[in-house]
Parts: structure tokens; sequence; C-alpha cells
């Protein structure tokens, strides 16, 4: 699928994105409301690292750009070919200040560190490696300048544990019978644990996607109908499959 955001096609290329709207001085990245109670600061805190982990990892980075890219703010995603521009847009994310760098190659790290002075929210797949002790440069780097990461199925890419951690705990689809069916929406179970103010354990439930594409929250005083033993076991089947899709 085509994307609609630009693609940065090396790193040459990299210094020439705009600098972040928002100062250093300012405190937080918005963070959609679905999602800020995740957070002890209820949005991302800027210079912070965030690790998200589990089966629809990839879906739960893009929406936590949300609010950022709303506000003006650039977002970066690299190493995750796998994100798709409709998925992204339908959970409300503003591709038009999105970009991509795929595959870095062994330039990884360097790429980085450049979109460290750079970008707002950096969004790093799992499959990027880094150099020994150059993660924590990042990490300084980032921290010095104010802009956060995300690191994608890899919560210590950089050298230390991450200030925030979310791990998908569950993950269920709706309208998945017995090994057919239409996927209409999933179920996600989040445990987000942390360092400082973010160490209190926090969950939520969220439609990611809903049946209409997009996040919301699972109003817990009506439980899914199809959260039984079975329908798990028979969604777990078809993950393989769907790799893709789910991400």
């Amino acid at each position: 699928m085509t994307r609609s955001a630009f693609v940065v096609p090396s790193l040459s290329k990299v210094n020439q994105l705009v600098e972040p709207i928002v100062l250093a001085r300012d405190r937080t990245f918005p963070v959609v409301d679905e999602l800020s109670g995740l957070f002890a600061d209820r949005g991302i805190r800027r210079g912070s690292t965030i690790g998200v982990a589990g089966n629809a990892a990839v879906s739960l980075a893009v929406a936590l750009s949300v609010g950022i890219s709303r506000s003006g703010g650039w977002v970066v995603a690299v190493g995750l070919p796998s994100v798709g521009s409709l998925a992204a847009s339908e959970l409300g994310a503003e591709l038009s200040r999105w970009a991509f760098i795929d595959r870095p190659g062994n330039q990884a790290g360097d790429v980085v560190h450049a979109l460290a002075a750079s970008v707002d929210l950096v969004l790093v797949g799992p499959d990027i490696k880094l150099r020994t002790g150059h993660g924590r440069r990042i990490v300084a780097r980032m921290r010095e300048r104010g802009t956060s990461v995300i690191a994608v199925g890899n919560p210590r890419l950089f050298d230390s544990r991450a200030d925030v951690s979310l791990r998908i705990k569950q993950t269920a689809w709706t309208g998945i019978g017995s090994g057919h069916g239409r996927l209409i929406s999933r179920r996600v179970e989040i445990e987000a644990t942390g360092r400082g103010a973010n160490a209190s354990p926090r969950q939520q439930l969220l439609w990611l996607p809903d049946r209409k594409g997009q996040l919301s929250v699972i109003d817990q005083s009506n439980g899914p109908r199809n959260s039984s033993r079975s329908t798990r076991a028979e969604n777990k089947k078809v993950f393989s499959e769907l790799a893709l899709r789910a991400s």
C-alpha cells in the first residue's frame, strides 16, 4: 500500500526535517484520551523512552503517535516497513507529519542519533540493531533535545530499562468463527509499568481497532461476547496467517 507520507532516502536527508515545533522545556507530548491513562503525566514525557511489546505492538506504537502528529509534531518510523498508511490513518495518525526510513541497514544507529535533533518522536522497529554503547548515547541526546522514542518489540534496545514499558497481555479478534470469518475488531489488554512516577502498574482494555478501524476504550461493564477460551483458541490458529494485518 502506498503511503501518503514521504520516505527519507538517506542519512544525508535526515537533518533536513523541520525542528521540533514544541520546545524541549515543555513537559509532555499529547496522547489521545484512550491511551493517556497509561502514563502518570497523561502524556509522553519529552525525552523519554517507551518500550512496546506483544501482539499488536506496531498498532499501539502508531496509536501513541496520533496526538503528536495531530498537534503538528514530526514522527519518523525507522525499520517498520509493515506500517500501513490506511490503518495508521484510521487510527487517527496525521500522515503528512510522518516520515519512513524502512531499511536503514548498518546506519541505523547514526540515523536514530541524527533524528534525535530533528523530530519529536521516533518509532524504532524490532529488527534494528545498535552497537554496544550507542544506545545510551542516543538516549542522552534525546533527553537533551526533548525527543522521545518508542522501541517496538525490543524494550531494551537502548541498553537500559525503558521509562515506560507497555506490554500487550492478551489480544482477541472478533469476527472469526470456526477457523473462518472476517476480522472486525481486536480486543487488547495493555499493562503499563515503568520507572519513577510510572512505577505503579496500570492497565487498560481497548479496541485496537474497533469496528470502524479506530481506537476506542472497551466498556468493561459489558464484557465482549467472544472472550471465551474457545474463541481465543480459534484466534490463535489464524494469527500467523494474519501477522501483517494484525500489526
